[in-house]
């Protein structure tokens, strides 16, 4: 059940795209803080065009096409390729602050469509990013590869949570230009969903002078942690994960899920407020970046395989106004199927960081997609409130 509930984003058979198109590096660069972003990028600029990348990032698949969808932007991180939709602050004047927007397990920077827009309209500059592994984003062999930063708890897993905080560090500075050395109160806002939540925090606990202030939408309460099984669970998930992982049985699983017809089925049973919102725009959104590397596979199995690295209460007893640190803020749908409200309110509605826990009613686990005109105006007097 835990890895059915994660199979949704998915793989399987797609066209080859005849052509792909990228921002070109100068039109990006000039406007605002690229020129910034350009002075501080050691590796790469931080928006590249078509010649700079040796192979399309959307592999074997076209990327969505919707109305409104804005171009993608590629930043390369440690050698690896990154994706980004960029919403450039509405009203014409200096943006009001900088917006990180980061997607939860299996999801990616589409996931934030009906949000971003929204959010720029109010002027700030907008950005959402596919975690490495997810999206476009490159997807490195995590049986091959080796650790881009260890975490200590786990230290043979590829994709952790102290690895994503460490990019979104670097994205933020790199391509946002966001200055770490401005201090406390300073540097962006982090808004987050699911497992991305424990990547926003962690960002703000490693590089707490790039985090204003931070907003989750019900956080993954990661029940197959360590901390979190129950005695008689802990021989057996460990054995469960490892089989997934390093056999064919996992590969075989993730084949039978990754199909349009059961991402849109799963994908229902999370928005239950509104299932007609789970049509074949969003699949496509979810689907079809998940089809763009062989890797796909093994990037699902690795991070299922992830029973440990930081839980959010840990995280939060790190954070908060108190402490000079990010204040929280969390939105919960009350009817998640999957991180139930009434545990999450009693994990986190009393921690001295959380400055506003309030309850979704009736949305599901992704509630920014489900029903934007409810969550919008949630993420919006956030933003003012920090602002």
């Amino acid at each position: 059940l835990a890895a059915a509930r994660l199979a949704a984003p998915g793989g399987g058979p797609h066209a080859a795209p005849a052509a792909w198109s990228f921002p070109t590096s100068r039109r990006r660069l000039e406007r605002g803080p690229w020129r910034r972003a350009v002075a501080q990028a050691t590796e790469a600029p931080p928006s590249l065009a078509a010649t700079d990348l040796a192979e399309s990032p959307y592999g074997a698949v076209e990327p969505p096409s919707y109305p409104g969808r804005v171009e993608d932007g590629f930043w390369l991180w440690r050698g690896y390729t990154v994706r980004y939709q960029h919403h450039v602050p509405g009203g014409g004047g200096a943006p009001r602050g900088v917006v990180l927007l980061i997607h939860g397990f299996g999801g990616n920077a589409e996931h934030w469509r009906k949000n971003g827009p929204e959010l720029a309209a109010a002027g700030f500059e907008v950005f959402a990013v596919d975690l490495l592994g997810y999206g476009f984003s490159s997807k490195p062999d995590p049986r091959t590869t080796a650790p881009l930063r260890v975490d200590p708890s786990m230290p043979e897993r590829f994709y952790n949570i102290p690895m994503w905080a460490e990019q979104m560090a670097a994205f933020l500075q790199e391509v946002a230009g966001v200055e770490p050395s401005a201090g406390p109160g300073s540097g962006a806002f982090v808004i987050t969903n699911s497992v991305g939540s424990s990547v926003g925090l962690q960002l703000a606990v490693d590089f707490p002078h790039l985090v204003k202030a931070a907003a989750m939408l019900d956080p993954s309460l990661r029940m197959l942690h360590v901390k979190n099984q129950a005695p008689w669970e802990k021989p057996f998930v460990p054995a469960i994960q490892w089989v997934l992982r390093e056999t064919s049985l996992g590969e075989s699983f993730f084949d039978v899920v990754a199909k349009p017809e059961t991402v849109q089925t799963i994908l229902r049973l999370i928005y239950p407020a509104n299932p007609e919102a789970v049509d074949e725009e969003l699949v496509d959104c979810i689907l079809k970046p998940g089809l763009s590397s062989p890797n796909a596979t093994r990037v699902f199995m690795d991070f299922i395989s992830y029973s440990a690295g930081p839980l959010i209460q840990d995280q939060l007893a790190l954070l908060g106004s108190a402490k000079g640190r990010a204040p929280v803020w969390i939105g919960w749908g009350t009817e998640d199927p999957w991180e139930p409200y009434e545990a999450g309110r009693g994990l986190y509605a009393d921690l001295p960081a959380v400055e506003r826990f309030q309850g979704l009613p009736a949305l599901g686990h992704c509630p920014m997609d489900e029903s934007p005109e409810v969550v919008n105006p949630f993420l919006l007097e956030f933003l003012e409130t920090y602002a």
